[in-house]
């Protein structure tokens, strides 16, 4: 069953970096994935696939749940990605 959902996982990152920032996908990794490792390795591909659909907004939520959703997850990698992607949304709003 873990496998199965793993799966399913990974197929939701790939389909959300077509489909643009779903932040509720991303949230859902927190809740679907037990094991810190695994779970800061998908929240970790989740932002490298993603952050470039992301608006600031969606960002700033993102940074301000990440503590409950990573739990130990947490890192300053994952918040590297989240400045990144929001210092790159903030250009894109610009124009």
């Amino acid at each position: 069953m873990k496998w199965f959902v793993f799966l399913l996982l990974l197929g939701l990152v790939g389909a959300t970096a077509k489909n643009g920032c779903r932040v509720h996908e991303f949230s859902a990794i927190a809740f679907n994935i037990h094991d810190p490792s695994l779970r800061h390795q998908q929240m970790s591909m989740w932002l490298t696939n993603n952050t470039g659909f992301c608006s600031t907004q969606d960002l700033i939520g993102i940074w301000n749940n990440l503590a409950s959703w990573a739990g130990t997850a947490d890192s300053s990698e994952i918040r590297s990605k989240i400045i990144e992607g929001y210092r790159n949304a903030e250009i894109r709003e610009k124009k």
